[in-house]
């Protein structure tokens, strides 16, 4: 039997995906960013609009925190948007590798006198 795909609604985790890998497309494709440049560290300026669409019609509209407010008189649709203005301070970059359980490079002879760059995990 052929199985068939539904379409159902995104759940959370699932905008969350999409909005990372969208991320990650424009950070890819910012000339300081390619190649092997190295940097002591980064300020990140975010700016979010997310616009929300849910499946309920106007009458079914919840008023809650999680999905914001609907002023008096107004007919919802629906519909949410969600805007989040931040900014982020990296510190030093080992710190900032631990903090996030990101490899580390290490150094270690090849045998032949020689040395090699690696990337592990260190486990804190």
């Amino acid at each position: 039997m052929a199985e068939v795909a539904v379409n159902v609604p995104f759940d959370s985790n699932e905008i969350k995906e999409i909005a990372c890998a969208e991320f990650r497309k424009r950070l890819d494709g910012l000339g300081p960013l390619q190649g092997a440049k190295e940097y002591m560290g980064f300020d990140i300026g975010f700016n979010i609009t997310i616009s929300l669409r849910r499946m309920a019609d106007a009458s079914d509209s919840k008023q809650t925190l999680a999905w914001g407010s609907v002023k008096g008189g107004e007919e919802s649709t629906g519909d949410e948007k969600i805007v989040s203005v931040s900014t982020f301070s990296s510190g030093d970059p080992n710190e900032e590798r631990m903090a996030r359980h990101m490899p580390m490079t290490v150094e270690t002879k090849d045998g032949r006198g020689g040395v090699l760059r690696k990337k592990v995990r260190i486990e804190q």
